[in-house]
Parts: C-alpha cells; structure tokens; sequence
C-alpha cells in the first residue's frame, strides 16, 4: 500500500473496516458518526500513504487514528453548539430580553473581540454566514469573490475562533452549554 497499490489498500481496508468502525461507534454511540471516522481514517491512511512503512502495528494506529478524529469532532460539536448558544441568546438580548445572564453578555463581549480580529474578508463571510444565514453561493455573488475562496474564508475563521475562544472564553463557552 505505501507504494501506492490500490488493491493492498482495497485488502487492508475490507480486514480492518469492521473493527474500525466498532471502535468509533463504541466512542460515540453514533452509526452516522462512526461511518464518518472510520472513513476519514481510511482515507488519511490512503492519503498518506508513504509514510505507512513507518507503522509498527497498524491496528493500534488505526485505533489512535479514529480516537483522535473522534476527539476533535466531539469538541468542535461542542464549540458549535455553544456558538448556536449563543447566537439564540444574542436574538434575545436584541429584542430586549432582561433576563439574559451577565455570563452571556460577557461571551458576547469575547466573541465579537474575536470575530472583530479576523481579516476583513474573512470577517465579512463569517458574518454573511453565521449572522445572516446566507448560502457559500450567495456570499460568493455578494462579495465577488468564488466559492472556494468563501468556503475558506470561513473555514479559516472557524478555526481560529476556536482557538480564540478555547484561549479567551473557556468558562463562558462551558456555562453556555448548561444553560436550557
């Protein structure tokens, strides 16, 4: 397979699919999700295929390879449900909701603190977006620019959101996804 043979792959993929498949859906307790791992996990393999020599036990790899997407799926969920959190609680507090926590307030703070150090195009998709709810297309007609450079733009911003709010917001984002 690390030299690029599609049948060795084909070979590896049939003897180690179920028991890749089981490990994920054991970690999730989710059919759809687990499908999703277990095929990222074959095709990273695929894609990276030249350094599969470099692997002592493929099947501790292939366990490690879909604990960690799995990790990183759960924690992006997490942060992308906070995030619709608080755009929910964001509505509220425009149309003059008083009840809304000083918590809420204060993540709001940080999030906008946070968009508002994106680069303005990435800044001006995000918000097309996640504010108005706006299709890739549409915010490629709008901004004139081509969907893949939208879609990266807002995978970019995404991302060091993220990372933002992982450094800025931990508490809030946490206190959030308590909340009803």
């Amino acid at each position: 397979m690390a030299a690029g043979s599609e049948d060795a792959f084909c070979r590896l993929f049939d003897h180690y699919w179920n028991r890749v498949y089981s490990s994920a859906l054991v970690l999730t307790k989710s059919p759809p999700m687990a499908q999703d791992i277990a095929q990222e996990v074959f095709l990273q393999l695929w894609q990276n295929r030249e350094k599969a020599t470099d692997i002592q036990k493929l099947d501790g790899f292939l366990f490690i390879s879909a604990r960690n997407l799995i990790f990183k799926k759960m924690s992006r969920l997490k942060l992308e449900d906070a995030y619709q959190h608080y755009l929910s609680y964001q509505a509220r507090v425009e149309s003059g909701d008083t009840s809304v926590p000083a918590e809420f307030k204060e993540l709001q703070t940080i999030v906008e603190a946070g968009i508002s150090q994106l680069p303005p195009q990435q800044q001006k998709a995000f918000r097309l977006s996640r504010e108005r709810g706006l299709s890739h297309e549409e915010i490629s007609h709008q901004m004139g620019v081509s969907r893949a450079a939208v879609k990266d733009y807002i995978v970019r911003s995404l991302a060091f959101l993220r990372k933002y709010l992982r450094e800025h917001a931990l508490l809030a984002i946490v206190f959030l996804s308590n909340l009803p």
